[in-house]
């Protein structure tokens, strides 16, 4: 663990820990409870920038869902990555929008397609798929043929449009 990860692991609330560092790049795990005031410390440690807001979904394992974070530093010339574990039932983070304005459409996304919701989220609707579609593609344990109802050619039980 470098000294600026153990700097910024100071900082942090309860809940943040830090795993070894890859590439220039700080990898932290943070609870969901955490996370709000571990990203507002981390922004005003010149972390000015969030890259992305994605999700990864371990089906079949728990917690199922990861949200992950990449913020990035332009001063100190290095990104830091935080992982937060959600459950798979009701799975929700707080939002960061008030730290980041980008976050809206990021999280957004990952609500759409993976079912995560963000609390505190000014606007949390579908972006991407039409308002209606039933489900959130990007999960593992979406059918992959797309047969439910609210898709395009949508067969009913009889295997009639």
């Amino acid at each position: 663990m470098s000294t600026l990860s153990e700097e910024l692991l100071a900082l942090a609330p309860a809940g943040v820990a830090a795993t070894p560092d890859l590439r220039n790049e700080l990898r932290f795990t943070a609870a969901a409870s955490a996370l709000h005031g571990f990203v507002a410390a981390l922004r005003d440690k010149s972390f000015e920038m969030l890259v992305y807001v994605t999700a990864v979904d371990n089906y079949l394992d728990e917690p199922r869902f990861e949200v992950v974070y990449g913020l990035r530093s332009l001063a100190r010339n290095v990104d830091a990555r935080i992982h937060v574990p959600v459950p798979g039932e009701e799975p929700s983070v707080p939002t960061v929008t008030d730290l980041y304005p980008a976050a809206n459409w990021m999280e957004r996304e990952v609500w759409d397609m993976f079912g995560v919701r963000f609390e505190g989220h000014p606007n949390l609707e579908r972006i991407l798929m039409w308002e209606g579609f039933q489900g959130h593609p990007l999960r593992k344990d979406y059918p992959l043929l797309g047969n439910t109802p609210g898709t395009p050619g949508h067969l009913g039980k009889g295997g009639k449009a």
